[in-house]
């Protein structure tokens, strides 16, 4: 399609809007909380305030995804409809942003759970889940985008954060109790990945 990736982006950053909003106000509180936490070795706070953070995240970038839904094509017309865009490639980005709607709200688990990780000391574990993120959009890619077009590729991108969000879940989960049966051994201790 020509002018496809131009289309995918911008109704990428059209669906991923809200997060910006969420990374200036609410991350940089959360992961120093995390690590004040961390520093008094709270590893059940880490965990409570981790899942509080996730369900009022999740919850208003669900919010956030349904309010841009449906006010997607006047709110696209009104932000593209000038220059060298027409109508056509903006009603094709009006059909593409549900499928980057899909990843908002997995996208705002990962930026916490990433924060939590880094506030635990196991900043180690991004380097796989970069190799992770990377093969898994490979692989979405190459599936998706036989099957639905450009609209695989949007979609693509939101199973990909999807698939982060979960294994970062459970790579914290991980950590936490082997912390939890070494509680003898200090914070600045724990530079080893997942």
């Amino acid at each position: 399609v020509a002018g496809g990736g131009t289309m995918l982006r911008y109704s990428g950053d059209v669906a991923m809007l809200p997060t910006s909003i969420l990374q200036a106000a609410l991350l940089p509180v959360l992961i120093a909380l995390l690590a004040d936490d961390f520093a008094r070795r709270d590893l059940t706070t880490i965990r409570n305030t981790t899942i509080r953070a996730l369900l009022w995240v999740c919850g208003l970038l669900l919010a956030s995804a349904a309010l841009l839904y449906f006010i997607r094509t006047p709110l696209l017309r009104l932000v593209f409809l000038h220059g060298k865009m027409d109508v056509a490639g903006v009603d094709r980005m009006a059909a593409l942003l549900p499928y980057h709607l899909v990843g908002l709200a997995p996208f705002g688990a990962l930026l916490v759970l990433s924060r939590a990780h880094v506030a635990i000391k196991n900043g180690g574990i991004m380097i796989g889940m970069g190799v992770f993120n990377a093969v898994s959009n490979i692989v979405f890619n190459l599936v998706l985008l036989r099957v639905l077009g450009l609209e695989g590729l949007a979609l693509s991108t939101s199973c990909v954060q999807l698939a982060v969000a979960i294994v970062f879940w459970f790579k914290l989960e991980s950590k936490l109790t082997r912390l939890r049966s070494d509680p003898a051994s200090p914070p600045a201790d724990l530079a080893e990945g997942a």
